[in-house]
């Protein structure tokens, strides 16, 4: 999770969080009004032969590592205040896009010197690397362990691509979700990438749902009729544990890194207020192991008949730039093994997590060479997830890509999803932007098997494909198999964004009308400034179809003051109680949103509930274009679509106006 008063920086195409010093106060001669425009050629021109002093230089201080704005005293000012850049009229925040392509354009001037044109001394680059990580302001163990963990991947994309990358064509795609794109040139165009084949509705079928090309409705509110039945499937969903072994309760959990709550090179010893809590901490902290085994045991005994669990990933800590094969295998086994101690005989149905991959967020292509492939994850969860799902059924599409479908004891097909791929800090994304299509396509074909077969479908994966941080090129061509399937597609599940939100798919051709949901687990862990939760669904034993949605939850405030007992869970809330609405389907959560858009205070309801009641995101608050964003990611199916938001508000105001509001 990045915080919206952070930026995004690159280093050697960027990983990191840190934040901006270029985000300061205005200052006298750059006032907000009137924003600076600024050349970006003519920066970097600027820009490169101060920083290569600094980069050739034969040891530097920590005091020399300064940020780049601070180096360029013609830009000081103007960097300080309210500035646009030339060329890029879409970037939603200009200081991030400025730190990103002029990250991206020294790397790559450094990478063409060293590498490209003959000299070939790849440690040099790495050096490079890590000092111009250290400028923009990282602490050095951490530069070093990202640019250690990357660097070979890295250099097998710029060795690989054709054509070898420009700036841009690195921070769309880092950068997507603030639209860091130069003027006419987009990776929007559905032209730069393959495209899923859907097969239309062919001729009426004589089963229980009818497509809605031939008469059907596209919702998944195109139910059979409601069988005698006996009680609802009882189903919980757990998603985002990030489990860290060496999480040190009362160390200091105010690093200032991207991740705390452990023992890291020159941590100040601990205060009263910037000790690590032992139930985990709001600040940027993992989860300890009894936090773990804690939240499974009371499941166990709040719940003691369910029908099964749905978990959507990330088992793996965050400490991205300290990972390895070993660790995160011994980690995810040790949470699957208190899976299967905890709930022996439920069926589980797991998917993986952008973590737990080495190095993080990293899922490649099949064609690059084998040493690079993630075939040693997927052979792993194939043995650790044996006791769950029928392994030589599955085998060939776990191996392929990380992802299968299973038909459930209690009649619902599974289809398990890799996601992966798609979320914009994957590197291999700069390699091919459209690798992941198969997998798609397998999702479109077993879709199209399970319409055949008059079954009902629940996908679960990690990203959620509506969410910025998922590459447009995933979100797209999803959203179509979900458009055409959405009358079999009974509920989606992802992880991901820590927090308690759901999300609506439109129509591509009509912003009015929705036709899918999908609902995101939240996580147990605390990272960042949340409080643990799980789900618990109630679903129609015949459609599938959620009848109810139970959110359950602790105040970790509260808990970290008796660390000598077990924290005390509550449901939260009752989705239908809550909200006051008669049932989940499409149609009430249409308009649920519709009253989300006329009343800020309903708004706001959600809100809350969507952080958890978190102590220090109740304390921050958020009105105005915060709640308003936060309506948006209801109804924004995929990235830069903004269409089905702009209607809800347009129409609210026609209502107001009309009843004099």
């Amino acid at each position: 999770m990045i915080l919206s008063y952070w930026c995004v920086c690159l280093v050697f195409l960027g990983v990191l969080s840190v934040p901006c010093s270029a985000q300061r106060a205005d200052v006298p001669g750059s006032p907000r009004r009137t924003p600076y425009r600024i050349d970006l050629a003519q920066y970097n021109e600027v820009l490169l032969p101060r920083v290569r002093t600094l980069i050739e230089a034969a040891q530097l201080a920590d005091d020399q590592y300064v940020p780049y704005f601070e180096l360029l005293p013609e830009y000081r000012d103007r960097l300080s205040g309210n500035f646009l850049i030339d060329g890029f009229a879409r970037a939603r925040d200009a200081a991030r896009c400025l730190t990103c392509m002029s990250s991206s354009y020294l790397f790559l001037s450094f990478y063409n010197e060293t590498i490209v044109n003959g000299r070939g001394n790849t440690e040099r680059v790495w050096t490079i690397a890590k000092r111009i990580c250290r400028l923009l302001g990282f602490k050095q163990y951490l530069c070093d362990g990202i640019v250690n963990l990357n660097g070979e991947v890295i250099d097998y994309v710029l060795r690989n691509r054709t054509p070898f990358p420009e700036p841009d064509d690195i921070c769309q795609i880092f950068m997507q979700e603030q639209d860091c794109v130069r003027d006419g040139r987009s990776i929007t165009e559905a032209a730069l990438y393959r495209s899923v084949d859907i097969t239309p509705p062919a001729e009426v079928r004589t089963g229980i749902f009818t497509p809605p090309e031939l008469g059907g409705s596209c919702s998944r509110d195109d139910l059979p009729p409601r069988q005698a039945s006996g009680k609802p499937l009882t189903i919980v969903h757990l998603t985002d544990v990030h489990y860290d072994p060496e999480y040190l309760v009362g160390v200091n959990a105010d690093c200032n890194a991207e991740a705390c709550c452990r023992t890291l090179p020159d941590l100040p010893p601990a205060t009263a207020t910037t000790a690590a809590g032992y139930w985990g901490d709001y600040r940027d902290c993992d989860t300890p192991w009894h936090g773990v085994v804690d939240v499974m045991e009371h499941i166990r005994k709040q719940h003691p008949k369910i029908d099964a669990i749905y978990f959507t990933g990330d088992i793996v800590h965050h400490f991205t730039w300290n990972t390895s094969i070993e660790t995160n295998e011994v980690a995810m086994r040790q949470v699957f093994d208190l899976m299967k101690r905890t709930f022996p005989g439920v069926p589980l149905y797991p998917v993986l997590g952008n973590h737990e991959s080495h190095p993080a967020n990293l899922y490649a292509p099949h064609n690059v060479e084998e040493s690079y492939r993630t075939n040693y994850l997927y052979d792993f969860i194939a043995e650790q997830w044996a006791d769950w799902l029928p392994i030589r059924d599955v085998r060939e599409t776990l191996s392929e890509g990380g992802y299968y479908t299973v038909r459930t004891p209690y009649g619902v097909r599974i289809i398990g999803l890799n996601n992966n791929p798609c979320f914009v800090h994957n590197f291999w994304l700069f390699y091919s932007l459209d690798y992941f299509m198969p997998q798609l396509q397998w999702l479109h074909d077993t879709l199209l098997q399970a319409e055949r077969d008059n079954e009902r479908v629940h996908i679960l994966a990690h990203v959620p494909s509506y969410d910025d941080s998922c590459f447009i090129g995933w979100t797209r061509e999803y959203r179509k198999i979900v458009e055409r399937f959405a009358h079999i597609i009974a509920g989606q599940f992802n992880g991901h964004s820590h927090v308690d939100e759901f999300n609506l798919y439109y129509s591509r051709d009509d912003p009015s009308r929705a036709v899918s949901v999908a609902w995101n687990g939240g996580s147990t862990t605390t990272y960042t400034k949340l409080n643990p939760n799980y789900k618990v669904f109630q679903f129609d034993p015949v459609t599938f179809a959620p009848l109810e949605q139970e959110t359950w939850m602790y105040n970790l405030t509260e808990a970290n003051l008796t660390p000598d007992r077990r924290p005390s869970w509550y449901r939260l809330y009752t989705f239908k109680s809550y909200y006051q609405l008669p049932d989940l389907s499409v149609d009430s959560l249409q308009r649920l949103v519709q009253q989300f858009a006329h009343s800020e205070q309903q708004l706001q309801r959600y809100w809350q509930a969507k952080q958890k009641y978190s102590d220090p995101l109740l304390q921050e608050g958020c009105t105005g274009t915060c709640l308003r964003n936060a309506l948006c990611a209801i109804v924004r199916t995929e990235h830069d679509d903004e269409r089905a938001c702009e209607l809800l508000y347009e129409r609210a105001a026609q209502f107001n106006t009309t009843t004099g509001q």
